[in-house]
């Protein structure tokens, strides 16, 4: 009896050795469970924050508390759906790779904006980049890359820290769990209700709140709400819209009279006798004032509203439709049958313009047609958005990748294609490498028979920048015996960097600017576009050599603001050399994008015309299309001729823009900034009614391209 119970005494204690030892496994299972290594969400949601919140600081000139609450919620949100994102799998070795593969991507992201916005002073859409990455790797601007990145490589460090920091805690760390699948759902609702409340903040706080509708820009989206929105933004809203304000009663065209006047400045004489019935002399009549026509073809809307079947295709039809068309005018068809030379300048500005100087430049300026009131807006891109803009009189709305686009499409509105037709001979000249921008495929396209750069026929000496004057001295021979001629030229001797060992052009001309009394910086500015006043200098001795300087219009313009005097590593500028050079401290688009257009032929000299309305590149194609008489349609591009009757207004892509009345400027009090010119009284019914048409015309640039929308209308 004894024995059994000791038996059973031995088993209970086995018993109770297994039960231990079993729940001793199941507590270390648990535990392992329940504690490891940071899990790679934690990873995503760190470093997207910590990316979001040093790119706010390197990125921003000013603070603004509706701004930044909008861009902590919005980056809160966005960084918490990222992280949830990666737990869609259960296997860790899938949640790591996803997570690595989120934070390279957007690391890569935020640091290419940051030193895209330090060599260009914007952002760039992704299609954007793409575009201009091609480029910078083309020869003396890889080089500058480079210098870019290993100037800034601290960044780079640093935006590595937080994932070399995750891998540290991994190997040396073992914490519990924090992430269960409860807390998932919980985090998920959180991150939802972030994000519409980032929303809410973005709609109604924010001084950027504008930007979320249609006056959306992707450069001040990004500065409002960040860059992951500013990308979402841009894939909804980038691409342009179907959406047009339509003014309410539409423009109805009518069969608009002929123009009747007698040239020889009496239309009629009445024949009268005396009293013997002797004739008398005939008594003279005043001519009566010409009646001008519709700047408009005559082109079926109705047919592409009734049957096209695509919304877009439909309303940009009744936008365009619905605009007034400007009349002829005194100018139309001054230049009917004559020459012209198209000149998209690199870099160019009025301010080293000067009598003594620049005589050659300064004649042309004031002996021309002379612009008071013009400028070049920087178009969100940096020298292909320029030249679309002088090249189409169409607003560039997808930047950099404007003008490539042009390829493939219909072009038929270009200057270049408009005297084309009229069996101009045509040529396009660029003093850099020709592939550049892939200007060997647009510019045919364009209205020019051939494209001639550096690589394809383009003799100059080669070096940075290559010379403007070599570039004139060896072309104009091509063109200046076949007449009518229609040349375009793109200079580069303006280019920066601005240093007497980083441009060639500045080191030739530095001791012609030695006696300025500005920093070296400045003075190699200037010094390098002095090869821009010999190269003019050349070009109107051989045209008047050859007798046809009356009979020639040279049109000279930049293709935007000296963007490389602005203070930038990429530039190696250490301060803001663009205010010095302004004599003022540049704190909006009015000041940093006032600039110079030169219309000038020899028989101009004697005319004294003056245009001090606000005009700017837009309005380029539209006057050179009164002024040569070709057929066109008013309605097609986003500026105006400055001869006719037409509205004066200059726009930029932010939604600022200026009139004779006043200025608005987009950037301050969420784009409700109103300066009035000297006099001017102005209703909310006319800023409504600008804001509108500048909505418009903005849309226009985004869709007609994309859209291929000429095909439609010419075909």
């Amino acid at each position: 009896m004894e024995w059994e119970f000791d038996q059973t005494v031995q088993q209970s204690a086995e018993q109770s050795t297994e039960q231990s030892t079993e729940q001793s496994q199941v507590r270390r299972r648990t535990q392992r469970r329940r504690s490891g290594p940071l899990p790679p969400w934690v990873l995503v949601f760190g470093c997207l924050l910590f990316y979001a919140f040093f790119f706010h600081i390197w990125t921003e000139d000013r603070f603004s508390l509706g701004r930044f609450l909008t861009l902590t919620v919005l980056s809160l949100a966005f960084a918490m759906l990222s992280a949830l994102l990666g737990t869609i799998s259960k296997r860790r070795k899938y949640q790591k790779i996803f997570a690595l593969a989120v934070v390279i991507f957007w690391g890569v992201m935020y640091l290419t904006e940051y030193f895209i916005l330090d060599s260009f002073h914007n952002f760039y859409t992704i299609e954007g980049m793409l575009t201009g990455a091609g480029n910078a790797g083309q020869e003396d601007f890889k080089d500058r890359t480079v210098d870019l990145v290993l100037s800034n490589f601290w960044r780079i460090l640093l935006f590595a820290l937080p994932i070399v920091g995750w891998f540290v805690a991994n190997r040396f760390l073992k914490i519990r769990r924090i992430l269960t699948r409860g807390v998932r759902r919980y985090l998920a609702v959180a991150g939802a209700v972030l994000l519409v409340v980032g929303l809410i903040f973005a709609s109604a706080l924010s001084p950027d709140r504008n930007r979320m509708g249609k006056e959306y820009n992707f450069t001040d989206a990004v500065h409002g709400f960040g860059l992951p929105m500013g990308f979402t933004l841009d894939l909804f809203k980038g691409g342009g819209s179907s959406e047009f304000e339509l003014p309410d009663d539409s423009f109805v065209p009518t069969d608009p009279p002929a123009i009747s006047s007698d040239p020889s400045g009496i239309e009629s004489q009445s024949v009268q006798t005396d009293t013997n019935g002797e004739t008398l002399e005939p008594i003279p009549t005043e001519p009566p004032k010409p009646t001008y026509t519709y700047q408009m073809l005559d082109l079926d809307f109705q047919s592409l509203i009734d049957n096209s079947g695509d919304d877009t295709v439909v309303n940009l039809s009744k936008y365009l439709s619905s605009r007034t068309p400007s009349m002829t005018n005194e100018m139309t068809g001054m230049f009917r049958g004559k020459n012209l030379i198209l000149i998209t300048c690199e870099a160019f500005s009025k301010e080293f313009i000067d009598p003594e100087l620049t005589p050659t430049l300064y004649r042309m300026m004031t002996k021309g047609i002379q612009f008071t009131d013009y400028y070049q807006p920087a178009w969100g891109g940096s020298t292909s958005s320029g030249e679309f803009s002088v090249l189409t009189g169409i607003y560039p709305g997808r930047g950099v990748k404007s003008i490539t686009n042009t390829i493939g499409r219909n072009m038929d509105i270009t200057i270049g294609n408009l005297l084309q037709d009229q069996g101009y001979f045509t040529r396009a000249y660029h003093n850099h490498t020709y592939t550049y921008y892939d200007r060997d495929k647009t510019h045919e396209n364009l209205g020019y028979e051939e494209f001639i750069g550096v690589g394809n026929g383009m003799e100059v000496t080669k070096a940075w920048p290559e010379s403007d004057l070599e570039m004139i001295d060896f072309t104009a021979p091509q063109y200046i015996d076949h007449q009518p001629f229609s040349v375009y030229y793109i200079t580069v001797s303006g280019h920066g960097a601005y240093s007497w060992g980083g441009n060639r052009q500045s080191a030739r001309h530095k001791e012609e600017v030695q006696n300025l009394n500005c920093s070296d910086t400045v003075k190699a500015y200037i010094a390098c576009n002095l090869e821009v006043e010999l190269a003019m200098k050349s070009l109107i001795e051989q045209l008047e050599a050859a007798g046809i300087a009356d009979d020639t219009l040279i049109v000279l313009t930049a293709d935007h603001y000296p963007y490389c005097l602005e203070k930038s590593d990429a530039w190696y500028t250490d301060k803001d050399y663009l205010s010095e050079y302004y004599g003022e401290t540049v704190t909006n688009v009015f000041q940093r994008d006032h600039n110079c257009l030169i219309m000038w032929s020899g028989c101009l000299e004697d005319m004294n015309l003056v245009i001090d309305s606000p005009t700017f590149s837009l309005d380029i194609v539209p006057t050179l299309c009164n002024l040569f008489g070709v057929e066109w349609d008013s309605r097609l591009y986003s500026g105006r001729d400055v001869f006719s009757d037409a509205e004066p207004l200059v726009f930029w892509p932010d939604h600022s823009w200026k009139t004779d009345k006043g200025s608005w400027n987009a950037s301050l009090n969420n784009g409700k900034e109103f300066t009035p010119a000297p006099g001017a009284e102005v209703t909310d019914e006319y800023l409504n009614r600008i804001r509108s048409t500048v909505s418009n015309k903005l849309n226009y640039g985004y869709t007609v391209l994309g859209l291929d929308y000429f095909k439609y209308l010419f075909q």
